[in-house]
């Protein structure tokens, strides 16, 4: 085994002294740094009025016997004169569940579709549209007798 030499400084030689073994060097290490997490800025709440939602921009108007034209839609027409559907269905309107899709189509679209001349067509809804009702209005209430 080999022996371990101590290493001896000047100063310790000279005084005779016996030299204490050399610590070991040990590496400094800086403080940690903590990182601290800070909390989310806050962003003020600003209260606004509530925007009062408007109706979509779609152009409703009021069927009536005056303006019964091509661009008219047929459910809208069956809605306001329900007489008008003896005819439409005399001109090959179907209104099976299957082709339940025929109410949205326009008039123009109806007489292209069966072969038919608008201008005849609308003649036609519109002197049924202008004729009073057939049929009276019963009564609900029957007026007491006296």
């Amino acid at each position: 085994m080999a022996s371990k030499r101590r290493v001896v400084s000047r100063r310790t030689r000279r005084a005779g002294k016996k030299s204490k073994p050399a610590k070991p060097v040990k590496a400094v290490r800086g403080k940690k740094k903590t990182e601290t997490k800070k909390p989310p800025a806050l962003v003020p709440q600003v209260a606004q009025k509530a925007i009062k939602a408007e109706p979509p921009a779609r152009e409703r108007y009021v069927i009536t016997v005056e303006n019964i034209r091509g661009d008219t839609a047929i459910g809208d027409l069956l809605v306001t004169f329900p007489r008008t559907r003896d005819v439409l269905v005399r001109k090959g309107l179907r209104l099976e569940a299957e082709d339940a899709g025929d109410i949205y189509m326009t008039l123009d679209a109806f007489s292209a579709m069966n072969g038919l001349e608008i201008t005849s067509l609308v003649q036609e809804i519109v002197t049924v549209a202008k004729e009073p009702p057939q049929t009276p209005i019963a009564q609900i209430v029957v007026p007491p007798i006296p």
